[in-house]
């Protein structure tokens, strides 16, 4: 399981990092997605919560490839420009596809972590879900007021909401490294646990 962990933090890391030559991307999103697909497959198989994961992440790598086809997805935060319809949408779309795959992830590991006896790790994994949650809440939640008003009118609070939530995305990164190394790989019952469903209700 390891392995499977380390192509998630790498598919992740490749989604976040944008490095540009012009037009050319260094390390489109593509890439990145395929890694989480990879990861994710092999880890669905231990909870369903990786397979809700695996289909957002399917669902985004979609996203990517018509990207490479000129569809747009996200907006500047400097150019005070009003965004497009269209280009809301998608972007919306797009960041509530990624909260349900980081939902699966986070939820993934804190279940498993408490199969295990984990208890700090699946402390951690849930508590920073919440914090992801609220975060990608408030921005989808602003998004549609951008039709009305430049994104100026609001850029600090756009701006704050968008770094919160790419620091709370290289966390999630952290956490799946360190769930690689904590959690053991179990190739024969992948709920060791059989009253996992109980201990979940009462240590959380």
């Amino acid at each position: 399981m390891m392995r499977a962990y380390s192509q998630v933090a790498w598919g992740l890391a490749l989604e976040l990092i944008d490095i540009r030559f012009g037009s050319f991307d260094l390390f489109p999103d593509v890439i990145g997605f395929l890694l989480l697909l990879i990861g994710l497959s092999h880890l669905r198989m231990y909870d369903e919560r990786f397979k809700i994961a695996w289909i957002a992440a399917g669902v985004l790598f979609i996203l990517s490839v018509l990207q490479l086809f000129g569809l747009q997805i996200g907006f500047s935060l400097t150019n005070y420009e009003t965004p497009s319809v269209p280009v809301l949408i998608y972007t919306s779309f797009s960041i509530a596809v990624d909260l349900v795959m980081l939902f699966g992830i986070c939820r993934g590991i804190q279940r498993l972590a408490l199969s295990w006896r984990k208890v700090e790790l699946s402390r951690v994994a849930g508590s920073g879900w919440s914090v992801i949650f609220g975060l990608g809440f408030l921005m989808l939640f602003l998004f549609p007021f951008q039709l009305n008003y430049t994104l100026q009118d609001a850029l600090p609070v756009v701006f704050l909401l968008a770094l919160g939530y790419l620091v709370a995305s290289l966390w999630v990164i952290l956490l799946v490294r360190r769930a690689g190394r904590e959690l053991p790989s179990n190739k024969g019952d992948p709920n060791p646990d059989p009253d996992l469903g109980n201990h979940v209700d009462i240590i959380a």
